[in-house]
């Protein structure tokens, strides 16, 4: 049987919201019973975004990953509340709304804290996947149609088939393999793991600094290359991903006829930039450095 997923891109997001925004405007004053009560305007969301920043100015790469109910096909809040949860034979998971009216509870029964309680309403509620509009024809749900880039694509396909795209496309869950989750991610390690970025450079002239590119770059580790890039226009290099607390490495790059550069350096827990490596020339760090902003966190 064909069931669904649901499947998002983070090299597609640039973080408008407008899926958070599009499940307010579907449920926020709307009751679609028998799947749900209306959905409080504010301060409840059945769509969470992170935002996470990586890198020093000018090298910042910022990624933006929602998480929402996973549909878990063994659900750990099926488990933690008997009887309140409904698993469609489709892979759609809805809370039941009448053992959800009062049930604050309810809250609690999942551990990756997709339930949450409306006061005005007086239930517990999550994502529905917008099974209602999903059992009136629509081929995928509003948080899907509205995103304009198609970071979000729903998927109903065999389980077989599934599969084998989470091997083809490399995706990940935020869920554990043992709870069956049916909500994945494709290019999570802008979320999860750290890079090491640079920039190369050659004096042209005693006064003449000359962006490197097309250089190739390696990186090294305990002395063997594990992995290699090449400049960009502005001598620009990035090795991502790269394992956080992962210890130390070696970067190095040859330039013919203008010398080499080679520096090392620690990966901990945050994004390392090399700065600036010139032939000759001490490592110039960038003059830009600043805390990397964690999930809702405002420079401003």
């Amino acid at each position: 049987m064909k069931r669904w997923h649901l499947v998002f891109d983070v090299n597609k997001c640039i973080g408008c919201y407008t899926c958070m925004l599009s499940c307010k405007d579907e449920h926020v004053g709307n009751e679609w019973l028998p799947y749900t009560d209306r959905q409080k305007k504010r301060d409840q969301k059945w769509i969470h975004m992170g935002r996470r920043e990586r890198g020093v100015v000018p090298r910042i790469d910022l990624a933006y990953r929602p998480s929402l109910c996973n549909h878990c096909d063994d659900p750990p809040c099926a488990k933690n509340a008997p009887g309140c949860v409904v698993k469609r034979a489709d892979g759609i998971v809805l809370l039941d709304p009448k053992k959800a009216y009062g049930n604050e509870a309810l809250v609690g029964a999942c551990p990756f804290g997709a339930i949450s309680w409306n006061d005005e309403a007086g239930a517990a509620q999550k994502c529905t996947f917008c099974a209602h509009l999903i059992d009136g024809g629509w081929k995928e749900p509003r948080c899907v149609q509205s995103c304009p880039l198609r970071a979000l694509m729903a998927i109903r396909m065999e389980d077989a088939e599934f599969e084998k795209l989470i091997r083809e496309k490399g995706l990940v869950s935020l869920a554990p393999a043992s709870v069956q989750p049916r909500v994945w991610y494709k290019n999570l390690h802008r979320y999860t793991k750290n890079m090491i970025a640079g920039e190369i450079a050659y004096m042209d002239s005693p006064d003449t600094e000359v962006c490197a590119e097309g250089v190739e770059v390696l990186l090294k580790k305990d002395g063997a290359a594990c992995a290699k890039t090449c400049t960009s226009a502005f001598g620009e290099f990035y090795f991502d991903p790269v394992e956080p607390n992962s210890g130390d490495y070696e970067i190095s790059a040859e330039l013919p006829g203008r010398g080499n550069v080679s520096v090392r350096v620690t990966m901990k827990d945050v994004s390392v930039d090399t700065g600036l490596l010139c032939p000759g020339k001490e490592p110039v760090p960038s003059h830009f450095a600043w805390e990397p902003l964690q999930d809702g966190e405002s420079r401003a």
